[in-house]
């Protein structure tokens, strides 16, 4: 059976060997690396955008963190980096149904700071989805260098 290792808020797993990693998403972001020619893949579940302060601390409660933190622990060197393929998905309007302006939403914008983190790494992205009002549960699997997604609507709506 495969192993399933749950991803929560401000967390960053690595997946080896089949197993399985997963993100529940709201505003949150979930990024996923996918590194098969190193049989490895990663996942960061970022609540905000972007550290107050710098750190070299391994964590993803902000984007720019989980990016240094998921290159660190996969060990992925500059030159590696056109090999991993990037997942990002989430940043859905959980809280404010009639928000006209994106920018006032923490999900937006983690969606953002996420899509600018990746291309400012020069890293591939492979799919984006995100914004929205529905949540959304990421799965990446390491048996097959996959990721699923499940859309989950929003309730009382």
């Amino acid at each position: 059976m495969q192993k399933t290792l749950d991803v929560h808020i401000g967390e960053v797993k690595i997946a080896k060997n089949g197993e399985r990693l997963k993100a529940i998403l709201g505003s949150c972001v979930g990024i996923g690396f996918i590194w098969e020619s190193k049989a490895i893949c990663g996942l960061a579940h970022c609540l905000l955008p972007e550290s107050p302060m710098k750190t070299f601390e391994i964590g993803a409660r902000f984007v720019d963190q989980a990016i240094c933190s998921l290159i660190a622990l996969m060990k992925i060197r500059p030159e590696d980096f056109s090999s991993v393929s990037v997942v990002i998905v989430g940043g859905g309007n959980m809280t404010k149904p009639d928000a006209k302006n994106p920018l006032e939403l923490v999900g937006s914008n983690n969606f953002k700071a996420a899509v600018a983190e990746a291309k400012k790494r020069q890293l591939k992205i492979l799919y984006c989805e995100g914004g929205g009002e529905v949540g959304r549960k990421l799965h990446i699997d390491s048996s097959h260098y996959s990721y699923e997604i499940e859309k989950i609507p929003r309730i009382g709506t």
